[in-house]
């Protein structure tokens, strides 16, 4: 499972850019082709957040469709069943526009107080 390497980086992030302050959430963007798991991405997070800013955060998630722009007649479309073709001259010169993606999407920080 890919995923405990993407907590253990998403988890360094947080480290990172959290200059030390507790993380209350963190948000991750994943799209439906990227090849990740969301449960056990939340999984392999709720076991590596502990002794980390992370400790107390949690993740929330945002499934991103797969578009795709057609090379033939522009149309931007969203795919279903993992058919690629152009739904409406159905052209399969298409390109993968968004449902690739992982990343995350912002923090929330511990205020002082």
């Amino acid at each position: 499972m890919h995923e405990y390497s993407i907590v253990q980086s998403m988890l360094d992030l947080c480290e990172k850019h959290s200059k030390g302050k507790a993380v209350e959430k963190v948000a991750v963007k994943i799209g439906k082709m990227s090849g990740i798991e969301p449960h056990f991405l939340k999984e392999s997070f709720e076991v590596f957040k502990e002794d980390t800013v992370c400790q107390n955060a949690v993740m929330e998630m945002e499934l991103i469709d797969i578009t795709i722009e057609c090379q033939k007649c522009k149309e931007v479309s969203k795919v279903d069943n993992f058919n690629f073709y152009c739904p409406v001259c159905e052209s399969g010169d298409t390109k993968v526009l968004t449902g690739q993606e992982m990343h995350i999407d912002y923090i929330v920080l511990k205020e002082d107080g």
